[in-house]
Formats: structure tokens, C-alpha cells, sequence
């Protein structure tokens, strides 16, 4: 059996309603089948290999977390922002200075 089978017969057993979800489309197969964990657990998220959990912390925890672990100087945390914004950078950085 493949693993995407293996998953279906889970969904299958466990929640009908679930697995009618992922026959018709509505869900993903990896999105029923966590579904159908947490309710087996009791858990309020089951996160299976792979998924990635949609409770991302906002933007200035990441760069405060950052900030903590790298402790980055200024222009080692310039050039990083410029590298991942190379058409813009210089442009973007002149309109926000004039405001």
C-alpha cells in the first residue's frame, strides 16, 4: 500500500465526514489526515510529517528572536535585507527616509 492509501483508510476509519471532505476536494489529503490524528488524540493540532503549523508567530517576534540568537551588527543586517530585495532595496530605503 502507498502511503497516500494508508492515509485515506485512516481518514476512512476514523471520521466519514473527514474523509468524504478529501474525496470531494474540499481539504487536502495531508490536511484530513491531520485532522482525523487530532481527533484521535485529542490534541487540538497534530502536525504529521511535513506540514507546517499555520500558528506562525507575526514578523517582529521572528526578527526579535533574529536580533537574540545572531545579534547581527547593522550592515550585516543591511546587506542581508538587500540580498533579498535586490531590484528595490535603494529605492524603497529613499521613500521610506523621505517620510
Amino acid at each position: 500500500m502507498k502511503d497516500k492509501e494508508i492515509k485515506l483508510e485512516e481518514i476512512k476509519r476514523w471520521s466519514t465526514t473527514c474523509h468524504q471532505l478529501v474525496i470531494d476536494g474540499k481539504i487536502s489529503l495531508q490536511d484530513g489526515y491531520n485532522l482525523a490524528m487530532s481527533d484521535i488524540n485529542k490534541t487540538s493540532e497534530y502536525k504529521g510529517r511535513g506540514t507546517r503549523s499555520k500558528n506562525l508567530p507575526t514578523l517582529d517576534k521572528a526578527i526579535q528572536g533574529i536580533m537574540k540568537s545572531h545579534r547581527p551588527t547593522f550592515n550585516n543586517l543591511m546587506d542581508s535585507i538587500k540580498s533579498q530585495f535586490t531590484f528595490t532595496f535603494e529605492i524603497k530605503i529613499k521613500e521610506y527616509l523621505e517620510k
